[in-house]
Formats: C-alpha cells, sequence, structure tokens
C-alpha cells in the first residue's frame, strides 16, 4: 500500500481516497457517475398481443392449476354487506357542516337549544306548572315538549333549595358571593 503524507492542515491520499486532516472532520471525498443511468421507462417490456408458445406453456402450469382444483369452487355472497370506513368520517364531517350552517343561519332551529335554555326548561318542568304552561314555554323556545320529557329521563339539572341562599357581601365594592345547596329533583 502506497501512501503519501502532507502537512497534517492539508489534504492526505491514502489508498486512492482523499481525506482532510486539521479542524474538518475526515470525510472520503464524494465521488459521482461519469455518465448517466439509462431512464427505467426503455427497460421495460412491452407486453405482447399475441400468445406465443411460452405465455401458452406459463397458462397451463400443473401446480397451477392442481391449487385451483383442490380450492374448488367459490361462492361469493352478494348480500354481504360493504364495508366503507371512509364512510363513517364523511357522514360526520357532513353533521359537524350541518350544525356549523344552522348555527349561522338566522333562523332558529327546531329541538336545538343552548345548554342554559334546556337547564331553565328543565327546572321549569320539574316545578309544579301545568302541562299547558310547559307546552307554551318549550314551544317559545323552539323546542317539543316530547323531545324535553325524552332529555329529562337521561339528565337531571341541579335545582336550588330556596332556604339554603347564603349572601356575603365580599369587599366594599359591593361584590356579593352567593352560595346555595343545590338539590335533585325528580318529577
Amino acid at each position: 500500500m502506497e501512501v503519501s503524507l502532507r502537512p497534517a492542515a492539508g489534504p492526505c491520499a491514502i489508498a486512492g481516497s482523499l481525506f482532510t486532516m486539521g479542524n474538518a472532520t475526515s470525510k472520503t471525498a464524494r465521488k459521482l457517475p461519469k455518465r448517466a443511468h439509462p431512464p427505467s421507462g426503455s427497460q421495460r417490456v412491452a407486453a405482447r398481443e399475441v400468445k406465443d408458445q411460452a405465455i401458452q406453456d406459463d397458462a397451463q402450469d400443473p401446480d397451477f392449476m392442481s391449487n385451483l382444483s383442490r380450492l374448488g369452487v367459490v361462492n361469493v355472497d352478494h348480500n354481504m354487506k360493504t364495508v366503507r370506513p371512509h364512510e363513517k368520517a364523511r357522514k360526520m364531517i357532513e353533521r359537524r357542516i350541518e350544525s356549523e350552517e344552522q348555527a349561522a343561519s338566522m333562523h332558529a332551529t327546531r329541538n336545538h337549544v343552548q345548554a342554559s335554555t334546556l337547564t331553565y326548561l328543565l327546572d321549569q318542568r320539574k316545578s309544579n306548572i301545568s302541562e299547558q304552561e310547559l307546552a307554551s314555554l318549550t314551544d317559545k323556545y323552539g323546542m317539543d315538549i316530547e323531545k324535553l320529557e325524552g332529555v329529562s329521563a337521561h339528565i337531571a339539572s341541579p335545582s336550588i333549595s330556596g332556604e339554603s341562599v347564603v349572601r356575603r357581601v365580599r369587599n366594599e365594592d359591593g361584590e356579593e358571593e352567593v352560595a346555595a345547596m343545590a338539590i335533585w329533583v325528580k318529577r
């Protein structure tokens, strides 16, 4: 092996490779190809239009035919449900868009109320008001009484006991702190 040494700060040639020494990290010199590679499309073989003997022999493969006969007749279930996992995500996005359009419109949508309104309606339902008063109240807020009854079967809002309300003044500015006992009332 032939080695030529140069000063430490300069390049050094060892067995045909060029290294830089000193402050820089030693790296092998990069060699670029001398000619461009032919494009990969030129290497592809075009499909034949006419079946020749090689294609016929390949089609008569005995192992392939024995595997096919071992499989037997394949039954296709045409009633099988097509699985589309993206369908669920698409429907969710459509519902969000619908909801945003309804929220942006100036017209109120029936049975879509804010949480505070729903809490108020549930509290009114728990209080001893008549069915006619509750029906007029739900109609005023744009909600069907049947929907309110359905929601009330699954959601309960806390009520405030009238005797438990305690009011305290916090500072000279007159800020008031209100404490109350929450109770759960079922109708």
